[in-house]
């Protein structure tokens, strides 16, 4: 407790204490942040209503304030939660546990549609953020209450389309936006950039309305885009990613395939917790992902006081394990020169070495 109350004070001091009281009110996954690849961090204020960026160095740099269309005031508030432990190890059985095994008065209410498809309006309820990003042409995108918005310089929405399920995660390529839902098997968007128009889909559309109807309380399908612009999916607890061309799409889809110690990793046990984020490590061709120590006991991962990085090398085809003494309950948000950023219960910023 100690260590923790002097890293917070000396953060404070240097005028960079993150100012967030916890995640945006209907993000999946709690405490959450767009890392920029300049190493920036792009995070959402729920107080000012606004997109701040920081940088660990120089602290804030910037606010951009939001102009959010609100939802319908009939709009029922969002309710927290908690997801059961499950009495299997497989991700499999953990997802069916959520689908199907809670109640139906104790599951997540689905999200509510939006008012409508325009830039503007006037209901009374706020309007949600749950994922953002900045484009390689400075324009910011977000997810909010079921839309997909694109944002113009002074925070108001320029584009506005309505998507069809919870966005997982979000990356900008080159010529397309594409977006993971939380489904129980992956399903990918690729969208273009000037519309929002679907250009190719990967996946069955059709676990959507049930997703909808029972929300998936925790993740279990990943997506990260390389620097080679190819989109890269982790699906449950496999230790095998797909690989999909930007261009083509579902058509010549592959896999890559990783040795640890000269062997196939076995599938992580995801249990209750879901599956950490895949993130890309900026010049380079590697990937990390988080996991619970607990959950990559059955991939001979070595020991480790906090969460354990999986770190794939897109070139030679391994994974190597990174020990962390951060704790299991901050969240993997990004990835420095020499770090992993990682965010705390409290909303500050938390470190651990990579190579």
């Amino acid at each position: 407790m100690n260590r923790i109350l002097i890293c917070m004070l000396f953060i404070l001091l240097s005028g960079q204490l993150i100012q967030l009281a916890g995640a945006p009110a209907g993000s999946p996954d709690g405490p959450w942040a767009f890392q920029d690849v300049d190493g920036s961090m792009l995070f959402y204020d729920p107080s000012a209503q606004a997109l701040r960026t920081w940088f660990k160095d120089g602290g804030w740099s910037s606010s951009l304030h939001l102009n959010l269309p609100n939802k319908r005031s009939s709009a029922r508030p969002h309710r927290e939660t908690t997801v059961p432990e499950a009495k299997a190890v497989s991700d499999y059985d953990s997802a069916a546990a959520v689908l199907y095994g809670i109640p139906k008065h104790e599951r997540a209410r689905s999200q509510e549609p939006a008012a409508s498809s325009s830039a503007t309006g006037s209901e009374s309820c706020e309007a949600r953020p749950e994922r953002w990003l900045v484009d390689g042409k400075g324009r910011t995108w977000m997810t909010c209450n079921g839309q997909l918005m694109a944002l113009g310089k002074q925070g108001s929405p320029e584009m506005v389309v309505a998507i069809p399920g919870m966005v997982q995660d979000m990356a900008a390529g080159k010529d397309g936006l594409f977006l993971l839902y939380r489904t129980l098997k992956p399903y990918v968007e690729k969208r273009n950039l000037q519309n929002g128009a679907v250009l190719w889909a990967y996946g069955d559309k059709a676990q959507l309305k049930e997703a909808a109807s029972h929300p998936l309380l925790v993740p279990l399908n990943r997506m990260a885009l390389g620097d080679d612009g190819a989109i890269y999916l982790a699906e449950g607890a496999s230790m095998v990613l797909t690989v999909l061309d930007p261009a083509k799409g579902p058509r010549e889809a592959g896999q890559a395939f990783f040795t640890y110690q000269e062997a196939i990793p076995s599938r992580a046990s995801l249990g209750s917790s879901g599956r950490g984020p895949l993130l890309a490590w900026a010049g380079r061709a590697v990937l990390f992902s988080a996991f619970a120590p607990s959950q990559v006991k059955s991939c001979q991962a070595p020991g480790s006081k906090g969460l354990t990085l999986a770190r794939f090398d897109l070139t030679r085809g391994t994974l190597d394990w990174v020990p962390t003494e951060i704790s299991e309950d901050c969240q993997f948000v990004g990835l420095l020169e020499h770090e992993a950023v990682f965010l705390t219960p409290l909303g500050t910023p938390a470190f651990a070495p990579i190579r």
